[in-house]
């Protein structure tokens, strides 16, 4: 009887254990679908943000372009490489300015945990991470960290106090500090660079 008893037993914890990874395995799937529809999502913000900052940006060099066209005839390509770095370099001051402002936004703490999960994604990595913020945003580390944890229930991520040299975004790195991705305004105003001279030079 002790014989067909553990028997039975064994197969009901093979049932038991057979269903709760099945229900895993679904849950883990559902999640990292609401992840990606809800970074998609933020991305499109983002992408709205950034395209007004790029027609307020092409309206202000062509006001520029038409007081410095007198000018710049005389000393064509001096002048113009000129011209072209300014407007360039306060397009780009003007676009970290704007990210730099969505602080103020109500879903600012979204917009970071959305960073953070791009970051995540990019480092292929969900055991074993850092996250680092800025100064001003230390104190949100804890609400990020648990919207990142909701969307990607793997991940093993703690708050490095040690402050990013950052003016807004996040740094995601492994343990050893071996790979990292960074992920804040400088960092995306930079990459934004060579997309606003495409956009901006062609005006001048």
């Amino acid at each position: 009887m002790k014989e067909v008893s553990s028997e039975k037993i064994g197969t009901l914890r093979d049932i038991i254990l057979d269903r709760a990874d099945s229900r895993k395995k679904e849950l883990v799937a559902g999640a990292r679908q609401e992840a990606e529809e809800w970074l998609l999502r933020e991305t499109e913000k983002l992408q709205r943000e950034t395209n007004l900052i790029l027609q307020d940006a092409r309206k202000r060099a062509e006001d520029i372009r038409r007081r410095q066209i007198l000018s710049a005839e005389r000393e064509k390509s001096t002048e113009t490489l000129r011209l072209q770095n300014r407007i360039l370099s306060e397009a780009l001051g003007r676009l970290q300015d704007k990210l730099v402002h969505m602080r103020e936004r109500e879903d600012y703490v979204n917009i970071l945990a959305g960073m953070c999960i791009d970051a995540i994604t990019s480092l292929r990595e969900t055991k074993g991470l850092k996250l680092r913020l800025s100064a001003v945003d230390a104190g949100l580390a804890g609400p990020i960290i648990s919207k990142v944890e909701e969307f990607i229930p793997e991940a093993e991520i703690i708050f490095d106090p040690e402050t990013a040299p950052i003016l807004g975004g996040c740094w995601i790195s492994t343990n050893d500090d071996r790979r990292q991705v960074n992920s804040d305004w400088q960092s995306l105003t930079q990459e934004m660079a060579d997309t606003l001279a495409e956009r901006l030079l062609p005006l001048l």
